[in-house]
């Protein structure tokens, strides 16, 4: 089992180029021979669930992956928190065909809803990723990382949904290391902080709901507050492209606001001006999408507020 970490990057598809386009440069300028781009690799993955989204409900994934005509079974699982990062357990396993091996899950401590295996014989298709990737090696000052730039659809009986993300994956070091290369690469193009997963999208297809933070309790921390509303702004973001519905930056500003309230001073000011940057453009609806999507001030805070309330927890 491997515990992944893993800080997620949206962006859209016209600013694909420029965020290779800055890897590139990247790994050119760096002295380590095992820092350059990885051959690229076209993924697919079926994800198999019960028609009542039973592994779910019980905070797992399972999937079957599709490399090069190697085929690869994959358990997650929910994970701890880690404010705006993606923390959950991984298990793998090499398959000979594309059939699931489910004897493979005793290797796996599955949540108490799922013990009894009762759900084993209803597994279904529900479903399914298909996309481009490319893949870094990055050295940065703090840790080794795993850069993936993914391209493709999430499709399933109920419609489909676009995969346009970055992935920074540790491999070595320090977490923080993950924030100062992601700030270098959102000063020069415009990317924000995602925590809606490939398998999120999937399950959303079926439900047409978005996915919220639990609300915190009225005893909670400040730093718990500020983490809960960091992750509502953060959702509102991902679905107002999702729906495509620029009503929803109404929402992402009063998430930001309630925000604001939490953090010091400084970073209080930043989300003022950023705020301020936004005002403008709830003049012309009809080209807000796009004119937000081009800006790099609005991922650089998402930044900032992620690695201070890591930093703090």
């Amino acid at each position: 089992m491997a515990t992944e970490l893993e800080l997620k990057l949206m962006l859209q598809s016209e600013y694909l180029k420029s965020a290779s386009d800055f890897l590139d440069e990247f790994c050119a300028l760096a002295d380590a021979e095992d820092q350059s781009r990885q051959p690229t690799l076209a993924l697919m993955n079926a994800y198999f669930d019960t028609e009542d989204a039973s592994l779910m409900k019980g905070g797992m994934a399972l999937r079957i992956r599709a490399v090069n005509k190697t085929f690869i079974q994959t358990v997650k699982t929910r994970g701890s928190n880690r404010i705006g990062m993606h923390a959950r357990g991984e298990w793998e396993w090499f398959l000979p065909n594309d059939q699931l091996d489910l004897s493979l899950l005793n290797e796996v401590p599955l949540p108490e809803s799922l013990q009894d295996m009762s759900w084993a014989n209803e597994l279904v298709e529900v479903y399914r990723t298909d996309f481009e990737r490319q893949v870094w090696n990055i050295h940065s000052a703090a840790c080794k990382m795993e850069v993936v730039c993914d391209q493709g659809l999430v499709t399933s009986p109920y419609g489909e949904d676009s995969i346009c993300e970055l992935e920074l994956e540790l491999k070595q070091g320090d977490e923080s290391g993950l924030y100062q290369f992601a700030l270098q690469l959102a000063e020069r193009v415009p990317v924000q902080v995602s925590i809606v997963s490939k398998a999120q999208k999937g399950v959303r297809l079926k439900y047409g709901q978005i996915e919220f933070p639990d609300k915190p309790l009225a005893t909670s921390s400040s730093i718990e507050l500020a983490a809960y509303w960091y992750e509502v702004w953060l959702v509102y973001w991902e679905a107002m492209y999702f729906m495509e519905d620029e009503a929803l930056l109404q929402p992402f500003r009063h998430s930001m606001a309630q925000l604001k309230n939490c953090l010091p001073d400084t970073l209080a000011q930043q989300l003022t001006a950023l705020d301020n940057e936004l005002m403008p453009y709830l003049a012309d609806e009809s080209v807000v999408l796009k004119q937000l999507a081009g800006m790099t001030n609005i991922g650089v805070n998402m930044l900032l507020v992620g690695q201070w309330l890591n930093s703090q927890a």
